[in-house]
């Protein structure tokens, strides 16, 4: 009897806690000896990509520990194995919030899930489970009269029945006249790439001034980079600060409660300014009385003086403007499905950075860093950034902004964060598949999914047996680069997928 075979595409985060979760089940259900699992990964180690393969100390995970765990419904598992293996972890753990919530380096969190996933591996197989990993870089997908063919680097192809779409955070594409030029780092990882080929006294331009663009601060200050630092942004908005002792706000005006009475009340979806005005009503009473919403405007203001206010907030329990956000971390996401593609666009447009600069902020030991950097001079942002192109005559790139100013760097790092349409992605695979029709982008980014089976949606249908999870959800689920999240959603897949199987046997 052939096996029925599962692969996932990626070996992220994601990717293991999908091969994990869907193990679990399978064995549970008595049905592992009849299906296979196989995972596609480009690089050597199993959980070692982009972002938990880095070796910089200061690159360092931007949700406390509490929140990490790799296993469905079990968020603090991160914490609980920090705890276990106190032995191990040392100064890879910054203690911003107490043990159990301490924000650690991102290669601690790489070790942690290639621990994890050697050990479900290995227990698959000696539960009688087929388990493989194909290290190579998937390129194409073919659908086949039962099931799919993915195409590999190396003329290599593997057939499978079920396919999981877990391709990590796509890397932008927002500059393709610049790929290819000497001395211009299409990201920040790896940051071998640019240790390598940036001098120490050289100055340096970084495209963003974002959580990306504080990895790229983090590499050059962990490795005694001594040249001037400028960050080019077109709003000029760093992330604020975590706090150092998070505050729960209990919600009583921004609530699912109240935006469910607008539907029955209504007979529509809420739009984006009855949602903000509820979250200006919470926000008032949080702080107990009015707020100059203007004087929050924060693109007109230097990113220093901002950076210096925002650590001694974090320092004091952190605002409404950070607090609210965080604590509706597990309704932001239903509350962002309510809203119609229209009113997805508008938040987007109008909210959208200052949703993510508070939503996203960075951990206290690296504000802290990069404050030191603007009181050294060694480092400051220009905002309004219009335009980059590489003059030949000057072997320089050539950056435009404000109103036409003009700036040349030698040294060019895209520290502009993941792309959210399918069009920025800067992935062979991805592009092969919109182009192929198999993947339809969201107008919000991303491409389009059922958000409650995690399916593929093509042609305004359920794609069968076609699942995707992770960044390339963005436009339709919020918090795709939280790794609680997605494994929540993770959830949601294998139950689906495996109902497939299940319902599907003889």
């Amino acid at each position: 009897m052939s096996l029925t075979n599962i692969t996932i595409i990626g070996g992220g985060a994601c990717g293991i806690s999908a091969f994990i979760e869907l193990f679990l089940q399978l064995r549970i259900a008595g049905r592992h000896r009849q299906v296979s699992i196989t995972i596609i990964e480009e690089n050597e180690e199993v959980g070692k990509g982009l972002a938990f393969g880095t070796k910089q100390p200061g690159h360092i995970l931007n949700t406390q520990a509490s929140l990490m765990g790799i296993h469905f419904t079990e968020p603090e598992h991160f914490s609980e194995w920090l705890i276990a293996h106190e032995h191990r972890v040392a100064e890879e753990v910054v203690d911003n919030q107490g043990e159990n919530e301490a924000f650690t380096t991102r290669r601690l969190y790489g070790d942690y899930l290639k621990e994890q996933f050697e050990h479900y591996f290995k227990l698959a197989q000696e539960e009688g489970m087929h388990v493989q990993v194909i290290h190579a870089s998937a390129i194409h997908v073919k659908q086949l009269e039962a099931g799919f063919e993915v195409q590999m680097s190396g003329n290599e192809t593997h057939s499978c029945d079920f396919l999981v779409l877990s391709p990590g955070t796509p890397v932008a594409n927002n500059y393709p006249d610049l790929e290819g030029k000497e001395n211009y780092f299409g990201s920040p990882w790896p940051s071998s790439a640019i240790l390598e080929n940036i001098p120490k006294h050289a100055d340096i331009g970084i495209l963003g001034c974002s959580l990306s663009a504080v990895d790229a601060l983090m590499t050059l200050t962990d490795n005694d980079y001594k040249g001037k630092i400028t960050c080019y942004s077109p709003d000029g908005l760093m992330p604020r600060v975590q706090s150092q002792s998070q505050q729960m706000v209990d919600c009583k005006h921004i609530t699912i409660r109240n935006l469910h009475q607008i539907q029955r009340n209504e007979l529509r979806n809420p739009t984006v300014k009855e949602i903000f005005r509820l979250f200006m009503r919470e926000a008032e009473a949080y702080a107990g009385g009015k707020i100059d919403w203007k004087a929050t405007k924060r693109t007109d203001k230097p990113a220093d003086q901002l950076l210096a206010q925002d650590i001694e907030i974090a320092k004091n329990g952190g605002d409404a403007l950070t607090n609210i956000p965080y604590s509706l971390r597990y309704e932001s996401s239903e509350m962002w499905k309510w809203l119609d593609k229209s009113e997805k666009l508008k938040f987007k447009k109008w909210l959208g950075n200052y949703w993510s600069v508070n939503r996203h902020c960075m951990p206290l030991v690296n504000a802290e860093r990069v404050n030191g950097l603007f009181k050294s001079a060694q480092l400051r942002v220009v905002p309004f950034l219009q335009d980059v192109v590489f003059d030949e005559k000057k072997n320089a790139f050539q950056l435009t902004y404000d109103d036409g100013e003009e700036a040349f760097e030698k040294y060019i790092i895209n520290a502009t964060g993941p792309a959210a349409s399918v069009e920025m992605m800067k992935s062979e695979l991805i592009q092969n598949l919109a182009k192929g029709g198999i993947i339809e982008p969201e107008p919000a980014g991303g491409i389009k999914i059922n958000t409650e089976t995690m399916q593929v949606i093509t042609g305004h249908v359920p794609y069968p047996n076609f699942y995707a999870i992770g960044h390339i959800t963005n436009g339709l689920l919020l918090d795709v680069n939280a790794v609680w999240f997605n494994v929540k959603m993770i959830g949601n897949l294998s139950r689906h997928l495996i109902s497939q199987i299940i319902g599907n046997a003889s």
